[in-house]
């Protein structure tokens, strides 16, 4: 399930000039994959209009549970008064990507592809990310870990990963395989991508005081480390406890490549993964994760390598913290004695140069749709394609438990709202909607 606390996101506002507003904020809802218009019109002067953000997102935790279908959000006057919803088209902030094609990774090779009606949800684990099942052709049946777009906010560091996993082997025993790029229904185009399914959870879910860390599994990180430096050419910018897991061949393997780059486009020094790797073994062994918690930029590994470790007491290693610590010393030593050079098998994708053409709506002097045009555009208005009478994919899904709820517990856990029923097989992603003019 989506922590509570990564549930909703404030992707833009509409502040009004003046004290009084309104100030309206836009907010996502994760787990439903909806998006409200949130609408704070006080009665008395507001100082700073930054701070009505967290008003209406307090106010949106209180009443989401109860917001039924076709709303698209509400307004208020005083945080704890009444609210009055809205069901008028004019108020859905709904922003869908304008997906691109498949040509648009320009893969030298094939790749498969499943569409997303295909896919049965098993679980949300993530914003943005589900675990999920389909069948292959052969029957029988795969599961697989979904990372999808379904606005625009974020949909470029998607798109780059994608096109840096896809290009990865599959399989090199310590990177999680590429499984599939996964096409919309409606426009046969990209929304997003599948990788294996690893189950156990990863280092920081199933830490060293319930798993005990190898000394092997740390050499199989370092292995992989400079595989995709030194062979693949990619940087991959985020090597943590969290992005890592062991597989059922008992195997560490990485994966989440959303902070990947590639060396020849981007590489500096301060973004170098050697940072990445001391940190992780570092958290591991102390369960300490304060040093990290400083800009990427100010992070300071050769510090963390000049003092002394100790081991969390509740901590299990199959070899003393000197060995690790022998392994690590040597392989930062033969870094920095090493350049990257490029080869013949370094990895270069394209960037995303040009967006598909999409229809747009023309409107006339009252405001009524008067036709519509085609031309190439990032993102497209739910609220416009209803008026166009356009097919679109519809994301939204019922909620997995009560925000609410959880929230006053303090912890992660929910129950399924009133009405809301799922089985082994889980929640359908999404449907095909084609929508006239209300």
């Amino acid at each position: 399930m989506i922590e509570p606390r990564y549930r909703l996101w404030v992707g833009s506002g509409n502040l009004v000039p003046g004290a009084f507003g309104p100030f309206t904020w836009f907010i996502t809802d994760f787990d439903q994959r909806r998006h409200f218009s949130v609408t704070y019109a006080p009665k008395v002067p507001v100082e700073n209009r930054e701070e009505t953000e967290d008003i209406c997102i307090e106010e949106l935790k209180k009443h989401l549970d109860n917001l039924g279908n076709g709303v698209y959000g509400f307004r208020f006057s005083e945080p704890d008064g009444p609210i009055t919803t809205s069901t008028d088209l004019k108020d859905d902030a709904t922003i869908y990507v304008n997906d691109p094609a498949l040509s648009s990774l320009g893969l030298s090779f094939p790749v498969k592809t499943i569409y997303l009606g295909s896919l049965t949800e098993l679980d949300r684990l993530a914003p943005l990310v589900d675990k999920v099942s389909y069948h292959n052709t052969h029957g029988a049946t795969t599961t697989a870990a979904f990372k999808y777009w379904f606005m625009a906010n974020g949909m470029s560091r998607i798109w780059y990963e994608l096109n840096d996993w896809c290009r990865l082997p599959r399989d090199h025993p310590h990177i999680v395989p590429f499984d599939s790029v996964v096409l919309n229904d409606v426009t046969g185009r990209i929304v997003g991508f599948t990788s294996r399914f690893v189950p156990g959870g990863t280092l920081h879910e199933n830490n060293a005081t319930t798993r005990p860390f190898r000394l092997c599994w740390f050499r199989q990180l370092l292995s992989v480390v400079d595989d995709l430096n030194y062979k693949y050419g990619v940087m991959h910018q985020d090597i943590a406890a969290r992005n890592l897991l062991i597989n059922e061949d008992d195997n560490l393997q990485i994966f989440d490549f959303n902070y990947a780059i590639s060396i020849a486009e981007y590489y500096t020094p301060e973004h170098d993964d050697v940072k990445g790797v001391v940190f992780t073994l570092y958290e591991i062994i102390t369960l300490d994760e304060h040093f990290r918690d400083v800009p990427h930029k100010d992070q300071d590994a050769e510090a963390l390598l000049q003092m002394e470790w100790s081991k969390h007491p509740d901590v299990k290693l199959d070899s003393d913290i000197q060995a690790f610590r022998d392994v690590l010393n040597d392989w930062v030593s033969r870094r920095k004695q090493r350049r990257f050079e490029p080869r013949d098998t370094w990895l270069s994708w394209p960037h995303l140069s040009e967006w598909p053409l999409a229809p747009r709506a023309l409107y006339g002097p009252d405001g009524e749709v008067t036709g519509k045009e085609m031309r190439p555009t990032a993102a497209l208005s739910r609220r416009e394609l209803v008026r166009m009478g356009e097919p679109f994919w519809n994301w939204e899904r019922p909620a997995s438990y009560r925000l609410a709820e959880a929230l006053s517990r303090g912890d992660s856990n929910g129950s399924l709202p009133d009405g809301a029923e799922t089985n082994e097989s889980g929640i359908g992603c999404g449907s095909v909607d084609t929508c006239a003019v209300p």
